[in-house]
């Protein structure tokens, strides 16, 4: 595992893009995600994109998450929010990005299906962000490291840290969400996770410091995976 502070989110989020694409080709596949850690990285990918020095046309993609109950277009969906800051600035063809259809009513359908499609994917490299708590995805405290893709019931603390994205109002935020399963996120070949803000810390910590590793806090399975950079704010430092 790398350890690398920053001063600020920018700054770690340029390094995490020299990490991605040191890793990846124009023809790799991508485990993504949503919430506000990746945005600026997703940044640096565009500008490369729009500079002429990558493609991603013959990419695939792979979203860890998907909130349940809300349609594609619900503009805090994470197939919306892919569109924003990612999918509609870039060459990436529609065919070659996956997300669960959480908001269709067969749930069951919906992880057979997905679980198949990350079955027969071969992500070469996850970007990840980090809850407070130490959730990745939406595997929250308590989650087998052995699940895969599966409808989780979101903790409090992670439906109170996603309002912000509801106009501060929890009653808008769905209770639930599909979400990859430890297990899917491990396959990946490379892991990259970011994380910024002194909320990070304890997760930051538990991660790099302590020697257990705990379903409590799901984000210390990762001490185990052969290839994981960790960037982070100064905010996010525990060591500061």
């Amino acid at each position: 595992m790398k350890y690398l502070v920053f001063n600020s989110k920018k700054e770690a989020s340029k390094e995490a893009y020299t990490i991605l694409k040191s890793l990846i080709n124009e023809n790799s596949t991508l485990g993504l995600a949503t919430g506000g850690s990746p945005i600026a990285l997703y940044e640096e990918m565009i500008a490369d994109y729009k500079a002429g020095n990558f493609s991603y046309k013959n990419v695939k993609s792979y979203n860890l998450d998907e909130y349940v109950g809300i349609s594609y277009d619900h503009p805090e969906s994470y197939h919306k929010f892919m569109k924003i800051n990612l999918f509609d600035h870039i060459d990436i063809k529609k065919e070659n990005t996956h997300i669960p259809d959480a908001g269709n009513s067969d749930l069951n359908a919906v992880l057979k299906n997905y679980q198949e499609q990350l079955n027969s994917a071969d992500i070469d490299v996850q970007i990840l962000g980090v809850g407070s708590n130490g959730h990745i995805g939406f595997n929250e405290p308590g989650t087998p490291f052995e699940k895969g893709v599966h409808v989780v019931d979101l903790k409090q603390e992670t439906i109170e840290a996603n309002s912000r994205f509801f106009n501060n109002d929890i009653n808008l935020v769905p209770k639930q969400a599909v979400t990859m399963g430890i297990k899917d996120i491990m396959r990946a070949k490379h892991i990259i996770l970011l994380a910024f803000g002194e909320a990070k810390q304890y997760a930051i910590k538990s991660l790099v410091e302590c020697d257990e590793i705990t379903e409590n806090i799901p984000c210390t399975v990762l001490k185990n995976h052969p290839s994981v950079y960790v960037l982070v704010d100064k905010e996010a430092d525990f060591k500061k």
